[in-house]
């Protein structure tokens, strides 16, 4: 009996105080770690829930990029912190990805973190500087041809989704371009709005602003359909090449959150992804709001990990460090 008390009697310990801390919690700010630069769709996601967050909750969410790496730089710190629920991070599109790209994590993938839901959907572009002499996605794949191989194309980081995308693109199309690759979609915009880089594979809250005033051209959307901000531009799939790479963001914390905060956090995310004017404002930087369940968003990032997989492989696309 003594062993068996020295086994229940801490697990009960463990269950009351955890159930006393949730009631409690957060008696202090909250840390939200965003995996991406300032302007870019995570910092534009983290920004308008954080937003809803500290009102909800009573306390400040306060905001920390830490960009770099693929995301690894924001991850790493965040697997690594207290699991208390007063440290949050935005998950996004490259976080399964980094694992296949034979990166040397110091966390687990699918054991480090606690998901804790979807928040939005983004569509990928193919933008061209106006300098390019195209306007479609067959005359840019011509005008690659015709550059052999020296135009230049940004993306948000060597191993990320609009890398992987423009390798599935050129392979598909038969051209060769040159990578560059920047920390997040936001630098990368800027240095082809500067003419630095011709082309870029990107989200539509990056482009969409600079779309809308000329300094940047849209040729095709990387979605399995057209989209409502942009109806006039086509798929690449119209375009007669099968390519579909959309991204996504969402909010994890890290494993061992006790778990009725983890529902606390997904409840409240779930309100404000469905209030109306944060739909709006997602909607407005070119998202889509999505939610789900803490074992949804898991399931969603193993799929996402084995969808990329090959891919990745295929490409030959790694970051050893």
């Amino acid at each position: 009996m003594t062993g068996f008390l020295r086994l229940v009697v801490p697990a009960m310990l463990a269950a009351v105080c955890g159930s006393s801390f949730a009631q409690t919690y957060p008696s202090k700010p909250v840390r939200l770690i965003i995996d991406f630069p300032a302007g870019g769709p995570s910092d534009s996601l983290a920004r308008v829930v954080g937003q809803k967050l500290t009102e909800s909750l009573g306390q400040t969410v306060v905001f920390d990029n830490r960009p770099g790496a693929n995301g690894v730089i924001a991850y790493s710190l965040a697997a690594k912190a207290a699991a208390d629920g007063y440290t949050l991070v935005i998950l996004s599109t490259p976080f399964p990805l980094n694992a296949a790209l034979q990166r040397r994590l110091t966390y687990d993938t699918l054991e480090s973190f606690s998901p804790i839901s979807l928040v939005a959907n983004y569509h990928n572009l193919l933008v061209v500087h106006p300098s390019v002499p195209a306007q479609s996605v067959r005359e840019f794949v011509a005008y690659a041809k015709s550059k052999a191989g020296t135009l230049t194309y940004a993306s948000s980081g060597t191993g990320s989704v609009q890398h992987l995308a423009m390798e599935l693109l050129r392979r598909a199309a038969g051209f060769e371009i040159v990578h560059v690759p920047y920390a997040g979609s936001a630098p990368a915009v800027v240095d082809l709005l500067g003419g630095h880089v011709q082309a870029s594979i990107t989200t539509l809250p990056a482009a969409l602003p600079h779309a809308s005033t000329g300094k940047l051209r849209v040729l095709g959307v990387l979605s399995p359909a057209r989209v409502s901000r942009l109806p006039e531009v086509p798929t690449l799939v119209e375009s007669g090449l099968t390519v579909i790479a959309t991204g996504w963001g969402g909010i994890g914390a890290p494993a061992g959150v006790p778990k009725e905060i983890v529902a606390r956090l997904n409840q409240e995310l779930v309100r404000i992804v469905n209030l109306s004017d944060v739909r709006d404002r997602i909607v407005t930087v070119g998202g889509e709001p999505r939610h789900s369940t803490p074992e949804e968003f898991r399931r969603f990032i193993a799929d996402e990990k084995k969808r990329w997989e090959p891919v990745i492989r295929e490409s030959g696309a790694s970051m050893q460090n």
